[in-house]
């Protein structure tokens, strides 16, 4: 009998501030929540305009890494999920 030899891989959504700070999540959707909520609180804590110029790479200071068995394919995760994005613009 053959033995199933299929690779699965193992994803997860890293959402990241620019100070340093990571939390993993096994979902895309697990971690857009919590930056949307990590985003809002900043808004309702800071005002809009000092909320979104906190970022010098991205706006707000967070975003969205995405990691496949150790390795970051955030790039090719934006170019074949363009409805899911990674940061908030």
């Amino acid at each position: 009998m053959a033995e199933d030899t299929e690779v699965t891989e193992q994803t997860e959504f890293w959402m990241v501030c620019e100070n340093g700070d990571i939390e993993p999540f096994d979902s895309y959707h697990g971690a857009y929540e919590a930056l949307a909520s990590a985003v809002k609180r900043d808004v309702e804590e800071h005002g809009e305009e000092t909320a979104r110029e906190s970022g010098v790479i991205h706006p707000y200071g967070y975003t969205i890494t995405v990691m496949r068995d150790g390795r970051d394919v955030t790039d090719d995760w934006t170019w074949n999920e363009p409805d899911k994005p990674l940061s908030m613009a």
